[in-house]
């Protein structure tokens, strides 16, 4: 299969922008804790720094792959 060439920079343009949706979701804001994968090791500390924040605004994303 033989790709048409005007359709080269279009493939360049969507890479280029995929690598830098992933570098800028990959990297939180400074001065955020980093983004952190919850497993059953993990879930206490997570609860416990979730419960300390109570007089700031909190946000919890849930993301499946299903």
């Amino acid at each position: 299969m033989r790709v048409k060439m005007k359709y080269v920079p279009l493939f360049i343009v969507a890479a280029l922008a995929c690598l830098v949706f992933w570098y800028f979701w990959g990297s939180p804001p400074k001065g955020q804790p980093p983004l952190t994968s919850l497993t059953p090791n993990n879930l206490d500390q997570f609860k416990r720094e979730f419960n300390e924040a109570a007089d700031r605004n909190r946000l919890v994303l849930l993301l499946s792959p299903t």
